[in-house]
């Protein structure tokens, strides 16, 4: 399963490919075991990834289609501060801060963030789970990556009916350890590294503290740093995506054997370019503070689909006797089909671009 280097660097940096052939080797092991990673985290530049609080969009981006090259359900089997780390540098006072990054650096922990409800979906803006006046919280959340393993978190839940109560409550390691606290694995088809899980939370004690942004202004609380979370993290999956089909048209050169295969293959490749491009301008704009849902999206509905599209033209490339007999091809194809569901799904895309489009701000 090793990669041909002098191909992978004609389109990504050097610094990540060793990083990138470790989860390669370990693809078909993290079917299996989640934990198969946790044994290399003493190799260089991992703690980037565990260790991360001052990243931008543009160098996440970056870093994980290198890795996602490599393999994407090992990337999301990693410990590192991931969507909660994002969400305290958003909403975090400087002490919830250190409290989240220094517990994660130093136990090389797995975090979660719980959104998605059972009976809500991804809803964020009208969530059931709750945290009363006593600061108790009742919960359930499910399709929650690392939940079962996390010891640091966050959690988006309401302290009221009004439209600025949702919150956004850290979840520590005594909060996901109370014995009012349920985590189950889910099964899955695909990216099993992701590990998604299903919490529920019956009146478990919250201190005040762990309450993120009260040193901010109602407006800038809850939902406004939730969306921008996700705006901040949607070019990574898109990213995920884009190292998913680029190593599938990598792998396919090879086996390309008739003329229409290679001008399959280059129209493709051409594509995942374009793709790229407009994902990483995505990203620099969201670093450079113009929070463009539209662009985002745009990116987010090109990469997915196009990784799919990828995906289903491998028989074509590679030959049916291939495709259909080898392990890491048929695992990469099938994993292939979880970006569409991770930060928000393609109708959701559809819907931002329409409405940037008709912005009068545009």
């Amino acid at each position: 399963m090793n990669f041909d280097r002098s191909v992978t660097l004609t389109h990504y940096d050097e610094k990540w490919l060793d990083l990138a052939q470790l989860f390669r080797s370990l693809s078909l092991e993290v079917l299996s075991d989640r934990d198969v990673v946790l044994a290399h985290l003493d190799r260089p530049y991992f703690d980037e990834v565990y260790a991360d609080r001052t990243s931008t969009c543009f160098e996440r981006a970056r870093m994980y289609e290198s890795l996602s090259y490599g393999d994407p359900s090992v990337l999301l089997s990693c410990p590192g501060p991931s969507l909660s780390g994002i969400v305290l540098r958003e909403l975090g006072s400087p002490e919830q801060q250190d409290q989240f990054f220094e517990h994660v650096s130093r136990q090389r922990a797995r975090t979660c963030m719980a959104v998605t409800e059972p009976e809500k979906g991804s809803d964020a803006g009208n969530p059931t789970s709750s945290l009363n006046a006593d600061h108790l919280l009742q919960a359930e959340k499910w399709l929650v990556g690392n939940g079962r393993e996390a010891s640091m978190g966050t959690i988006v839940v309401r302290t009221g009916p009004g439209p600025y109560s949702i919150v956004v409550v850290m979840l520590t390691p005594e909060t996901l350890s109370h014995t009012g606290t349920f985590r189950q694995l889910l099964p899955l088809a695909g990216l099993q590294g992701a590990g998604l899980s299903h919490l529920h939370f019956d009146n478990v004690p919250v201190k005040p503290e762990q309450v993120l942004g009260m040193h901010r202004r109602p407006l800038e609380r809850g939902m406004h740093a939730v969306i921008k979370t996700f705006y901040r993290m949607r070019p990574c999956v898109c990213a995920m995506a884009l190292g998913n089909a680029q190593a599938l048209l990598d792998h396919a050169l090879p086996y390309l054997q008739t003329t229409s295969a290679r001008e399959l293959h280059r129209s493709l490749q051409s594509q995942v370019d374009g793709a790229r491009a407009l994902n990483l301008r995505a990203a620099q704009r969201i670093d450079d503070q113009i929070f463009d849902g539209a662009a985002v999206s745009l990116a987010k509905a090109c990469a997915t689909e196009l990784a799919e599209k990828v995906a289903r033209n491998m028989p074509l490339l590679t030959g049916t006797a291939h495709y259909l007999t080898d392990a890491w091809l048929q695992k990469a194809t099938t994993d292939v089909h979880g970006y569409e569901w991770m930060e928000g799904s393609l109708d959701m895309q559809r819907l931002n671009i329409v409405a940037g489009y008709h912005s009068p701000a545009k």
